[in-house]
């Protein structure tokens, strides 16, 4: 299977799109995965041509994406329109740079926190991606709805988005990370919609037990306990033609999840958790070793630093990524080019 980057990984080193495909050969990736509007400086064809151009050159095959498309959310910026437009945005830039999917997401967890319910999310999320269906089939390109802000959909909550909008037009961007923030096994996350995955952003949990429920921090691949060997395993058998792209998050502290305290936010936000698989997220956490990773912790986005400081959290940011990607190559014989 083919290893790639997902942008965000390298979020503080402050490169554009063609430092970052450089670093991405240098490592022998297969594929760069700009998850982020941001991520381009411009949505122009001549652009985006130009950044086509050099991908081939490198031998990097590229896979774009955005943020939210839910309205709702409070993570959606309405300054690139409505989620429609930015969706057809994103549709028309994939064709061009050669994406078979743009990612996207409906929120964070916090917005199941909200005065919208989940099931006005789920239904605007439908909404949207029904009306930007027909330009997606006729361009050939899946949006590929992600897991994502440590979570705002279940696996089975996702499935069912995909399966009410058609398989045809929407698959999943899989995020190994961000199911355990909301007390999901990531193995269980990837048996409910590998069938349906599209894209990827794979990476490590580190998750233990505490007396009022338990701990989990994102790690580098191999210093946490989700079992990422039976993931690959699925995915080989599942969907083995999208690449495996690595979303390496580190310099941050554990996750709080007090699911044995009664009336926890935890059970307002997952109500509706299945029992049989919340406790396969317990006998997870019953399964690690207690205590954080030992790494380097700072303020999100790197606020306040000096540049010495941040300098030091980016070599760290690099220094976990290129390890992930050694684990990724000599552990889970994931990566075409230094094969082929």
């Amino acid at each position: 299977m083919r290893l790639g980057i997902d942008s965000y990984s390298l979020r503080w080193q402050g490169w554009d799109a063609f430092q970052l495909m450089e670093y991405s050969a240098r490592l022998g990736l297969d594929n760069v995965h700009f998850s982020e509007r941001r991520n381009f400086a411009s949505l122009e064809p001549d652009y985006l041509l130009s950044l086509k151009h050099r991908a081939d050159e490198l031998g990097l095959a590229v896979e774009v994406g955005m943020g939210s498309f839910d309205r709702l959310s409070t993570t959606f910026q309405p300054q690139h329109g409505s989620g429609e437009e930015q969706l057809t945005q994103m549709l028309r830039a994939a064709k061009i740079v050669g994406s078979p999917v743009v990612r996207c997401f409906l929120g964070t967890q916090n917005d199941r926190q909200g005065k919208v319910s989940i099931e006005q999310h789920l239904a605007e999320c439908a909404r949207t991606l029904k009306a930007v269906a027909p330009l997606a089939r006729d361009l050939g390109i899946k949006v590929a709805v992600e897991n994502h802000g440590g979570v705002d959909l279940l696996a089975r909550e996702l499935k069912e988005l995909i399966e009410e909008v058609g398989t045809d037009t929407v698959g999943a961007c899989l995020d190994t990370g961000n199911p355990a923030y909301g007390g999901e096994d990531p193995v269980l996350t990837t048996e409910v919609l590998a069938p349906y995955v599209v894209s990827s952003h794979v990476r490590d949990t580190k998750v233990w037990a505490v007396a009022d429920g338990a701990l989990a921090q994102w790690a580098p691949l191999g210093m946490g306990n989700v079992d990422l060997a039976r993931i690959v395993a699925i995915l080989r058998e599942k969907a083995p033609n999208p690449p495996v792209d690595l979303e390496i998050i580190s310099g941050s502290n554990p996750k709080h999840l007090d699911y044995l305290v009664p009336g926890s936010p935890f059970w307002q936000m997952y109500p509706a958790m299945p029992a049989r698989d919340f406790a396969r997220f317990v006998a997870l956490a019953q399964s690690g070793q207690p205590g954080p990773i030992d790494q380097l912790v700072g303020p999100y986005n790197l606020e306040g630093l000096s540049g010495a400081e941040l300098e030091t959290f980016r070599a760290q940011q690099r220094q976990h990524f290129e390890l992930s990607v050694r684990y990724a190559k000599e552990v889970l014989g994931l990566g075409e080019r230094d094969r082929a």
